[in-house]
């Protein structure tokens, strides 16, 4: 499909580009891994179990090393959620809460190749595909086999970032989540980008 789109789609319009998406958390949960010390020392990793996240939405493009992320910050812990529920001092999410979310991205990520169209690979999560979802004219969604997330190498760029990033790192915040977070997708290059998502069955990459 991506070969045919990049055949037949005007030249005057822009490129055909495929982006690999999904969504993570990252949060004070902490992740303490083996590590290296100088010898004779001894590591000390502090670790903390605070349930407080954020959801990064993003997507990147294997031809290029091009990433695209978008962050939603809590505005309470999951904690202090569940007491406001409890009391009946907030409502349950709507229908459709997450979807409305996803639409955000993909409306960024569209404006951003405004001149382009764009294809995104994603999972089968309801929100990706209900009633709710809103797709912008210049992108299409297809999807990976249900239950096969090795099929989509965003995956691993998740891994990077968390291997990066977020091993053995304790956060006092939410706002120290968010900024180690935009600093370590930063210091990844295009390069590492492209060696981590290419695959000889992407229609981009063969």
């Amino acid at each position: 499909m991506f070969s045919e789109k990049k055949r037949s789609y005007p030249r005057e319009k822009g490129r055909v580009r495929l982006f690999l998406q999904d969504e993570a958390s990252f949060g004070r949960v902490s992740d303490p891994r083996s590590c290296w010390t100088p010898p004779g020392e001894r590591a000390v990793i502090h670790s903390q179990l605070v349930r407080e996240y954020i959801t990064v939405y993003g997507a990147v493009e294997p031809a290029t090393g091009d990433k695209f992320y978008t962050l939603d910050m809590p505005e309470k812990t999951a904690r202090q959620k569940a007491k406001l529920l409890e009391l009946g001092k907030v409502k349950p999410a709507e229908k459709g809460a997450k979807a409305r979310k996803f639409n955000a991205y993909l409306k960024a990520l569209s404006e951003k190749y405004s001149d382009d169209y764009i294809i995104v690979l994603c999972d089968n999560a309801g929100w990706h595909k209900g009633q709710y979802t809103v797709i912008p004219g210049n992108m299409e969604l297809f999807f990976i086999p249900a239950y096969t997330p090795e099929m989509n190498p965003k995956e691993q760029v998740w891994r990077e970032i968390r291997t990066t990033g977020f091993h053995n790192k304790f956060f006092e915040t939410i706002a120290e989540v968010k900024e180690n977070f935009e600093k370590t997708v930063a210091n990844i290059s295009a390069e590492t980008i492209k060696s981590i998502t290419q695959r000889d069955w992407l229609p981009c990459c063969g």
